[in-house]
């Protein structure tokens, strides 16, 4: 085990090493561009162009000349300003923002965001418009957290939407999730955790779906700082962890240093002060050379936490004594900022009356004395309570450190196998993934169609199929015996055998295909034995469609078709017995031709979602229910039946248990 946790650690060493390597070149060619632009910059006579090299050199400068950055955006502002060119305009005010944000100078930052929007609406810019709205939204709501101006995110989700702009789609999706991460953060409530689950898994499919792997790299990190504030360590480690990787293959190396800090986080939860220790040096390495002052606070603050872990009393509070500093310049910093913008509105007011102009100047220096009084007073007083904590914290270290040995590596050991056991589900969840259909092969053959799946755990039981065989398109919803890691390994089996079954037997009839699967899956369970106690089995709905969707042929195993025409249900029941477990090997199964019209809407469907517990008295959903929903939201588009599937079933759910894994699937013809 020993051996194991060096190589792992030595693996990250050498990916950190690779990454600044990385970056140090992507820093080297930054100049080279930069070069570029600023020699375009002399030679160019159009000042429209000018403007937008100047706003292009202050976005690049961003990462590395804070003051060079915000010297181009300004001059870009001056001069759109004095050509009338209001998209020039709106970038400089967007690109300066930007620039006092990563100072931390929030207050600034939302001054000339709020001008940039001010523009952007003017002229009707809807981009430019959602732009601003989310940078407006992101320091109100994140940043200072004012829970009640979330709308300016949710209108610039709205207006990206209507765009179809994927990038824009992306950023809200996250800042939205990591909104309700900070309303959990705050008020532990669960349904806020759910919500910013919800967005985070949103932005996954989307990000997966348009090949962003920045925007996947941003999302997976923020999905492991939610699992964190959860308490679930496991889950922190891993979403970070891919987070991490893809970093490393985008060259981002702020969300890479970012990630790297939390990691070190995480690990201090899990008593690995050591890996942690090493992780922060570099990454407070890299904050201090870039200026990354928020970065730095955490880096000590964390190496403080760590040393204290280890028993490094001294080197703890020397961390925290740091700590403490560059909080109390930071927030002196952020007062210096607040007066510079009093002193400047006062200067821009005129004034006849000069002793109210004296009184007003005495008050502002009063102002500054009280400031630097209190701050020495501040420095003091915590640099007390630092020595009173850090000498209990020692003697309390002294009197624990035998007991705790013994509880460490018991602890350790229990944590190692509940990450292996953890790491094992989640790469069974990768193979499960991998076996199932690819969704946009369905929505090649029926257009209007969906397939809502929510697994109960991380694996699932419930599984769907589909492939087309000769000029036949077939469909398959089944449910296997169980959930979690057995449903998961029963539903690989009847994936194998489905697809043996069609494609190398070439079994073409609905009700021989239940047959040869039943038989299929008693003689690899050895089911035929009366010593075997192995008697899983599924449940499945079949739908076989002509190549021109006007007939279809339904064969099911417990599992029924609802047919949904003209606001009318017709249910087609299944055959009243199982695939495998106790049923005989000759057992032959129904078939029913139903002949199709325009706009007809089927589902099939497991009983995971009609057994849900929930509504105000937590009981089932039950199959009546289900049978209304369909009706009620056949006439909308696929998409928005799936997206109200899923909202009913939260509603209901409320706060009870998922109880079984669920599958819905919906064809429109």
């Amino acid at each position: 085990m020993k051996l194991n946790t060096k190589l792992v650690f030595l693996t990250q060493v050498i990916l950190l090493v690779w990454s600044l390597l990385f970056n140090s070149q992507k820093l080297y060619s930054q100049n080279d561009k930069i070069k570029e632009l600023e020699s375009k910059l002399i030679q160019e006579k159009n000042d429209t162009s000018k403007v937008k090299i100047m706003v292009r050199l202050a976005i690049i400068l961003g990462n590395s000349s804070y003051t060079q950055s915000i010297q181009y955006a300004k001059k870009a502002l001056r001069l759109a300003q004095e050509i009338k060119y209001t998209s020039g305009q709106i970038d400089a005010l967007n690109c300066i923002a930007d620039n006092y944000w990563y100072q931390t100078n929030y207050i600034k930052a939302q001054e000339y965001y709020f001008n940039a929007y001010r523009l952007a609406d003017s002229i009707q810019d809807e981009e430019q418009i959602a732009q601003s709205l989310y940078n407006i939204g992101w320091i109100k709501c994140i940043q200072q957290h004012q829970y009640d101006s979330d709308k300016f995110l949710y209108k610039s989700y709205q207006i990206y939407k209507k765009l179809n702009n994927n990038s824009g789609k992306l950023q809200v999706l996250n800042a939205l999730a990591s909104y309700f991460t900070d309303r959990y953060i705050d008020e532990k409530k669960r349904n806020w955790f759910d919500s910013s689950l919800k967005y985070f898994n949103i932005g996954i499919e989307l990000a997966k779906l348009s090949k962003k792997q920045e925007a996947l790299g941003r999302i997976y990190g923020n999905l492991g700082s939610l699992f964190y504030n959860q308490g679930d360590y496991y889950s922190s480690i891993y979403y970070n962890d891919k987070s991490i990787e893809i970093n490393l293959k985008t060259g981002d190396s702020l969300n890479f240093m970012t990630c790297y800090l939390n990691k070190a986080v995480y690990s201090m939860e899990l008593k690995d002060a050591s890996s942690a220790i090493t992780i922060l040096n570099q990454v407070l390495n890299y904050s201090s050379r870039y200026g990354l002052k928020d970065m730095q606070q955490q880096c000590l603050d964390a190496l403080s936490k760590a040393h204290a872990l280890q028993g490094n009393h001294n080197s703890a509070y020397n961390y925290l004594v740091q700590y403490v500093q560059l909080h109390l310049a930071l927030d002196k910093d952020a007062y210096a900022n607040n007066l510079t913008n009093l002193q400047n509105d006062y200067e821009l007011e005129k004034s006849d009356a000069n002793i109210k102009q004296l009184t007003q100047a005495n008050e502002i220096q009063e102002l500054k004395n009280n400031r630097k009084s209190y701050f020495i007073i501040a420095l003091l007083a915590v640099a007390g309570i630092v020595v009173f904590i850090a000498s209990l914290l020692f003697k309390q270290n002294k009197q624990k450190q035998i007991a705790n040995q013994q509880l460490k590596a018991q602890n350790k050991i229990i944590a190692e196998k509940k990450l292996e056991i953890e790491q094992s589900i989640q790469y069974a969840k990768g193979i499960q993934q991998a076996v199932l259909p690819n969704k946009q092969e369905l929505n090649t053959q029926i257009p209007n169609s969906f397939v809502y799946y929510k697994p109960k755990d991380v694996v699932s039981g419930d599984f769907y199929w589909f492939g087309k065989l000769d000029s036949d398109f077939y469909c398959i919803a089944a449910d296997c015996t169980g959930h979690g890691v057995p449903g998961a390994l029963m539903s690989i089996i009847g994936i194998d055998k489905l697809t043996q079954i069609l494609f190398e037997k070439r079994v073409s009839h609905p009700s021989e295909i239940l047959s040869q699967l039943n038989i299929e899956i008693k003689r690899i369970l050895k089911q035929h034995s009366d010593t075997s106690k192995q008697m899983d089995g599924m449940d499945l709905a079949l739908l076989k469609f002509n190549n021109t969707f006007t007939q279809v042929e339904y064969a099911g195993a417990n599992r029924p078709l609802f047919l949904v025409r003209e606001n009318k249900l017709t249910e087609y029941k299944a055959d009243k017995i199982a695939i495998a477990g106790y049923t005989s090997d000759e057992q032959v199964y129904s078939t029913t031709k139903i002949e199709l019209q325009k706009q007809d809407m089927l589902y099939i469907f497991t009983d995971g979602y009609a057994d849900q517990f929930g509504g105000e008295s937590g009981k089932k959903f039950m199959t009546k229910n289900l049978k209304d929903l369909f009706i009620k939201i056949e006439p909308f588009s696929s998409q928005e039946q799936e997206q109200q599937i899923d909202t009913v079933f939260k509603t209901w759910k409320g706060t009870y248990e998922q109880v079984d894994d669920i599958l819905v699937m919906g064809f429109k013809v």
